[in-house]
């Protein structure tokens, strides 16, 4: 399996921005060490500027429980 990098833009990172502050306001009901890799994960993003295909469906989980909290909190 490639394990190729995926480089974010401006728009990816600042979503995962948002996506950051909400699971600082609004944890999800997962463990807090699961919770807090996923933050973390995050983090190194903005700070590198890509991800690695392997980290793409956490990161896709992760925006679909905030895609469906928004739409439940409009």
């Amino acid at each position: 399996m490639y394990n190729n990098a995926v480089f974010v833009n401006k728009e990816e990172l600042k979503n995962l921005k948002k996506i950051d502050d909400w699971l600082k306001k609004n944890p999800i009901e997962i463990e807090e060490s699961v919770l807090l890799q996923v933050r973390e994960l995050i983090t190194r993003i903005e700070e590198k500027g890509h991800y690695y295909e392997g980290e793409a469906d956490v990161l896709n989980l992760i925006a679909d429980a905030y895609n469906d909290w928004k739409r439940e909190n409009r």
